[in-house]
């Protein structure tokens, strides 16, 4: 099926005509990991909306966001950031806001920062991007959400949205409670929202069959103003998780590339997707997504033009190579061979995470839940546990083990469980310098023995492995309250660097250069070790 010319071919961008298998199996395979990716967060999400209906309830919501107060999009700003969710995830959390009839500016500051910046993202983004410039970004973030939420609630929300005639009540018996979260989380992966998740994988599916393999690379590096921009265009149907948006971040900013266009990333690419465009557009039209579209991309790009002209962070010139944009864009080339799915899933199993294999399982067996539950309809119905009796009293007996918390008191208790979550986790993902040192010496020997054995698949999931231990070394001696030293950070980009290198030359097929480049990253790992070692024992 080589004979259909469609789009771009070769290691680098060098046109835009390419064969059938190279552009289909492109897309499947971006499909495929995007699903991969988002599953943790996807479940994270309809769990959140499930627990916002059966547990919380309509009437604390509507407190807890300040209804009919200007404060809502702040008040949405600070539970986004509590919530480890991302764009996709989002979504079934803002459906349950709409329910309760939360003001749809304030809802729209709460899904573009979620899955920007969360207790994952703020973490993960720690091994990757220095302090200072993560902060100058996360105020970025804020302006541009507040800002949206502040403005859309003025102009939109005053004029359309419609409260709702009868506020659901959250059930009196705890194990109404449960059942209303449980059929809430599963339906949610079912319903409306669907179509939207479908519409959002479509779009990067698109993406990577007909965005030329390395046109990226040319168009976004600092010298050229229009940078933000072209990122800008390129990230709307891009769909991007918060942990991997800090890593592209940080390659962007480590190659010395467009910082605008790593800021459009972020808000675009994972504050924003085309599910969500396709939920405003079905509840507010066209007009209204319009006005979203036109604030969005305006404030992304005026933040991010700022930031090149006032963040010095290196500079690139189209001779120099970056990683941080290949994941967007179709493959160099998928051959004959490689043209079926047994070569995606092998792609996709390379890289794939325990937290990524346990979210897809969790979603898949929700998926079948609310498929079950679609199916059988109103005789599993839970709507009737959500109205009010109307003999029944208006307050509740305080127990001990069933006690009532206020709206401030329920804020409280989530950010306290997030933080507390968010620290145990950190140690978790980031263990001390010794143990990751000492995986890394089993996983390098590996490497170089696949790299010899001329085995492409085994060395890059090696290298990947390795790669990805060395970028929580810096981030791992910061948690424990000591600062990592510049020879120190300088040591793990020199390790970078070189498992980058040798990763080209496995891909490219040059094994003989990639054996001599073992000794290169041998070295550099040594340094780095010693580097650490030494902090240490002072």
């Amino acid at each position: 099926m080589n004979f259909l010319p469609i789009l771009a071919d070769g290691a680098g961008y060098r046109g835009f005509l390419t064969d059938f298998n190279t552009t289909f199996w492109s897309a499947v395979l971006r499909i495929t990991e995007a699903m991969v990716d988002a599953a943790p967060f996807l479940v994270a999400g309809v769990l959140a909306a499930g627990l916002l209906r059966g547990l919380v309830g309509a009437q604390r919501v509507r407190s807890l966001l300040g209804v009919g107060h200007w404060t809502g999009p702040f008040r949405a700003w600070a539970l986004g950031v509590l919530l480890p969710i991302c764009s996709l995830g989002a979504l079934p959390v803002a459906r349950e806001l709409r329910r309760a009839g939360i003001p749809s500016g304030t809802v729209l500051s709460f899904v573009l920062v979620a899955p920007v910046l969360n207790p994952v993202s703020i973490v993960y983004g720690l091994s990757h991007i220095a302090p200072v410039m993560l902060l100058y970004f996360a105020v970025g973030t804020f302006v541009v959400s507040v800002g949206i939420g502040l403005i859309w609630n003025r102009v939109v929300s005053d004029k359309r949205d419609i409260d709702p005639e009868d506020l659901e009540q959250a059930p009196r018996r705890s194990i109404d409670r449960l059942a209303v979260m449980g059929s809430t989380t599963a339906r949610s992966l079912v319903g409306p929202a669907a179509i939207d998740y479908g519409l959002a994988l479509l779009a990067v599916g698109f993406l990577g069959a007909f965005l030329p393999h390395g046109v990226l690379q040319t168009g976004l590096t600092r010298d050229n103003v229009f940078a933000p921009v072209i990122m800008g265009l390129v990230a709307i149907p891009v769909y991007v998780t918060p942990t991997e948006v800090m890593m592209h971040f940080g390659h962007i900013v480590r190659d010395g590339y467009s910082l605008g266009a790593a800021f459009a990333l972020i808000i675009l690419g994972a504050g924003a997707n085309v599910g969500v465009a396709n939920w405003l557009r079905r509840d507010y039209g066209v007009k209204s997504l319009l006005l979203f579209v036109s604030l969005l991309i305006g404030a992304t790009l005026a933040i991010g033009l700022t930031a090149d002209r006032t963040i010095i962070s290196g500079n690139a010139t189209v001779a120099d190579h970056t990683h941080a944009f290949d994941p967007f864009t179709r493959l160099a080339v998928v051959s004959a061979e490689q043209s079926h799915f047994g070569w995606v899933w092998s792609e996709v199993s390379r890289k794939i995470t325990i937290d990524q294999i346990c979210g897809l399982g969790l979603f898949l067996l929700l998926a079948l839940v609310g498929i079950v539950l679609r199916i059988l309809g109103d005789r599993v119905s839970i709507e009737h546990l959500m109205r009010k009796d109307e003999g029944e009293v208006a307050t509740t007996a305080n127990s001990r083990w069933n006690p009532r918390l206020t709206p401030l008191q329920l804020y409280f208790v989530g950010a306290v469980c997030s933080v507390a979550l968010g620290v145990v986790g950190l140690f978790l993902y980031y263990p001390s310098t010794d143990d990751l040192f000492e995986d890394m010496n089993n996983i390098r020997v590996d490497a170089y023995d696949a790299v010899r054995d001329q085995d492409t698949r085994e060395s890059r999931r090696r290298l990947e492995q390795l790669r990805s231990h060395a970028e929580k070394l810096t981030t791992s001696v910061l948690i424990r309250w000591q600062e990592p030293t510049p020879a120190q950070q300088e040591s793990v980009e020199e390790v970078l660097y070189s498992l980058d290198t040798l990763e080209d030359y496995v891909v490219a097929g040059r094994f003989q250069e990639a054996r001599t480049m073992i000794t290169y990253v041998e070295k550099a790992y040594g340094y780095c070790r010693s580097e650490f070692r030494t902090t240490e024992l002072n």
